[in-house]
């Protein structure tokens, strides 16, 4: 999937809103309705689920998949 069809939007409110629209031939925005991807309390949750979308491991599971994760000196 294309990034570039996804919005992140702040409200006051302190909710973060991944939206996903379509785009004209010409490539600018569709004035079409968008659709809301997911609702999220904090801007780490946000970012991570933009790198799932764009298909990058997020820093919290690629730190999970490390072999030192869990391992304390």
């Amino acid at each position: 999937m294309e990034l570039s069809n996804y919005e992140l939007i702040r409200y006051p409110s302190g909710q973060l809103v991944i939206t996903r629209f379509e785009r004209t031939a010409s490539g600018a925005p569709s004035s079409g309705p968008r659709d809301v991807v997911g609702v999220y309390t904090s801007e780490q949750e946000a970012q991570s689920a933009l790198d799932r979308l764009a298909g990058r491991p997020s820093e919290r599971s690629a730190d999970a998949l490390s072999p030192s994760a869990g391992v304390r000196s």
